[in-house]
């Protein structure tokens, strides 16, 4: 740096030389301070990145053992031979047999109904040793916790104990019937319990895909320059330190960075002076400046694609040489979702990707961004079929999912295309025609491709007149609410219902909601809707006495405003929180988990409670319902339809039943329609049901009427 200086003394002009000084330093002084927040900060994410991995497969763990022994307690032939009379060969042969020999628990229990222990299996033999004094105070805690547990459902719970100086991970399980084909002996229920050392080959099998390194468990105090968390027992008392040495990903590129940064500081002290002294750009630069603005002005800067403006001037080329062309236009379907839950950041990076794919799927065309998630493909005097051959190629390169970050998205195109000879008039109408040829494809399920046809030319027109009446309806206010009754399972009595958007057009009358909700999303009025039924909803039922259910479209959940527009809602209306439930979609988790975590967790700190709709469709694990913070499942009407004609049907619902129960969630059943099916969910422990057999929506005043009668 010192020569640096001098250089600068000698081709800098004494006046010009501590003014450029002071700027080069107070610049790369800002660099090197940025260089030290952004690394530190990065070795601080990295930390909590192997923090949450470590806790989150620990939590795995626990999950796993409770897995490996909810098939063997919840069984009926388990029932037989442990919960009625005991038969430790039957014992030995099913359950040590495959859970001992072959899994590696390290320890098997059956306790009494008394809490005695009554068998034992110990490192692969029978052995002679109480449960209680093998596997520790938060076991014994355990035992209290599945007495509690209703005997219906799963009474399982697992975790991880210390007895002594080892630490153990274990489930213990009530036994209890799968089916109504045996009956659980009358008073308390035995007890099955499986457990497993967590010593070092635990720990290098529990995180040998997690590159981290020096894991080990200590039990009392932390060892230093060590990152430790804290292993817990059922008490919620701290029974080990799992400790590990952090990867400091921050530190190691600050050692490579500062030389280089130290390099290019001296060639910028350098040619600052050399700039000054030549004084001014050269004509070179200018006119590479120019080139550069006329290409920004034609071009996409995101993409490096043609913008509209490039398109329409090669468009009207073609048109007016009387050239045969074909002209595709493109939209990415659930882009707009995408870039709401992944952020803008995520959103670009996928436009980038989806330039990539429609160069190569595409080949030598003219490919341009038509704007936001818009493109198009023109191609100049194309051989009969090409343009359906570039459609099926652009479809066949969005069918895989697009790696942004370390996330994996799904996003597909609705793509109409016009073909001409030499008979199109302008470039105007051709784009218009590959555009009406789009929304067809969007019409007919999206992901798909249409080229224009003249009949189409109505139906676009069609869709568009509704699209504004229905924004028009909604500013006017003028979408109304219907309330489908929800019951209570074993009275009958009405105790909720949920609110349904509904549209009476002026001249078509009432609009299904499968019609007008599709527009409402693609137009970007679904937000507004959703805030007039939860406002209408609230004013409407709060004098009823009834529960209130209401939907969140994906775009509401995700708004950064839903909590405060929530508040404002029960505060205009004063309907009591305790009485509103908001439904979400399982798809909603698959994206962001964490952030819809805390999504739910701040909502209900209002008071009101979140319901989980169309449990079974998506593609929700138990993970998701340990990691939410909701009240009620809503089962599928899908589960429902084939109760009456499929038994197997019955066995699945009573199992989600008992995963609810498990984690303390109420259930609802959506699309009952015989009393066949209401007896059956009911059966199945269902706590309410809904649909069609119980009332189909009505309005307000039907409710209001009852609860002033009562």
């Amino acid at each position: 740096m010192a020569v640096a200086v001098r250089l600068l003394r000698v081709s800098v002009p004494r006046q010009y030389l501590w003014p450029l000084l002071s700027l080069l330093s107070v610049c790369f002084g800002f660099i090197f301070l940025l260089i030290f927040l952004s690394t530190r900060a990065q070795d601080a994410q990295q930390l909590e990145r192997e923090r949450q991995a470590l806790g989150g497969v620990f939590a795995t763990a626990s999950a796993m053992v409770q897995h490996d022994l909810q098939d063997y307690a919840k069984w009926d032939d388990a029932v037989r031979h442990i919960g009625s009379r005991f038969d430790a060969a039957w014992m030995d042969d099913n359950v040590v047999a495959y859970l001992g020999r072959t899994q590696g628990y390290s320890d098997i229990f059956v306790l009494g109904a008394d809490d005695r222990t009554l068998y034992s299996f110990n490192d692969r033999k029978i052995a002679a040793k109480t449960a209680h004094l093998r596997l520790g105070a938060d076991f014994v805690r355990s035992i209290a916790e599945v007495r509690r547990l209703p005997a219906e459902g799963s009474p399982i719970v697992s975790g991880f104990t210390r007895s002594g100086q080892q630490i153990m991970v274990y489930a213990t399980a009530a036994v209890v019937p799968l089916t109504g084909k045996i009956a659980a002996p009358p008073g308390p229920t035995r007890l099955l319990v499986i457990a497993r050392r967590v010593d070092e080959a635990f720990l290098a099998d529990l995180t040998r895909e997690l590159n981290v390194h020096d894991v080990r468990m200590t039990l009392e105090n932390r060892t230093a320059g060590m990152d430790a968390i804290a292993i817990k027992g059922r008490s919620g008392e701290r029974i080990a330190w799992l400790e590990w040495r952090s990867h400091h990903p921050g530190e190691s590129l600050r050692q490579h960075l500062v030389p280089a940064i130290l390099a290019v500081a001296f060639v910028a002290f350098v040619a600052a002076g050399l700039i000054l002294r030549r004084g001014g750009q050269s004509i070179e630069a200018l006119r590479a400046s120019e080139l550069l603005a006329r290409h920004l002005s034609d071009h996409d800067t995101l993409t490096e694609l043609p913008n509209r403006r490039a398109l329409g001037e090669r468009l009207g080329e073609l048109v007016a040489a009387r050239q045969g062309l074909a002209l595709l236009f493109l939209d990415l379907d659930g882009f707009k979702d995408a870039n709401d839950v992944y952020g803008h950041s995520a959103g670009d990076l996928l436009l980038k990707e989806a330039a990539g794919r429609l160069k190569a799927a595409a080949g030598e065309a003219f490919i341009a961004r038509a704007g936001g998630d818009e493109f198009a493909v023109l191609l100049g005097s194309p051989s009969p079929g090409v343009a359906a051959e570039t459609c099926e190629a652009i479809l066949e390169a969005f069918s895989t999912p697009f790696k942004v970050g370390a996330y994996s998205i799904t996003i597909g195109t609705s793509i109409g295309y016009f073909e001409s000879d030499t008979s199109c008039d302008s470039a105007e109408e051709f784009i218009r025609k590959a555009d009406v040829a789009m929304y067809a494809a969007k019409d007919a399920g999206r992901n798909c491709a249409r080229v224009y046809h003249p009949s189409l030319d109505e139906g676009h027109e069609r869709r568009q007149r509704l699209e504004q009446d229905l924004k028009r309806a909604v500013e006017n206010e003028e979408i109304y609410v219907r309330y489908q009754p929800i019951v209570d399972a074993q009275s009958g009595e009405v105790v909720a219902v949920e609110a349904l958007a509904r549209w009476s057009h002026p001249v078509h009358g009432d609009v299904p909601p499968d019609v007008f909700i599709p527009i409402a999303e693609i137009s970007g009025l679904i937000n507004a809707i959703g805030r007039q039924v939860l406002l209408h909803a609230c004013r409407e039922m709060r004098e009823t006495g009834l529960d209130l259910a209401v939907n969140l479209s994906p775009a509401q959940f995700w708004d950064g405003n839903l909590y405060d527009e929530v508040q404002q809602v029960l505060e205009r209306t004063r309907f009591p929180p305790e009485r509103l439930e908001l439904e979400i979609t399982e798809s909603l988790l698959l994206r962001r988990p964490q952030v819809a975590a805390a999504v739910i967790d701040r909502l209900r700190s209002l008071g009101i409670r979140m319901a989980l709709d169309d449990f079974g469709t998506g593609f929700a694990s138990i993970a998701y319902l340990q990691q939410l913070t909701i009240d009620r499942l809503k089962i599928d009407r899908s589960f429902l339809a084939p109760l009456e004609s499929e038994p197997d049907m019955r066995e699945v619902l009573v199992s989600i039943v008992g995963l609810a129960k498990a984690y303390r969630l109420e259930v609802c059943a959506e699309g009952i329609e015989t009393p066949g099916q209401a007896q059956l969910a009911r059966l199945a422990g269902c706590g309410r049901l809904q649909g069609w057999l119980f009332g189909r929506p009505q309005a307000a005043s039907a409710f209001q009427a009852v609860a002033l009668r009562a």
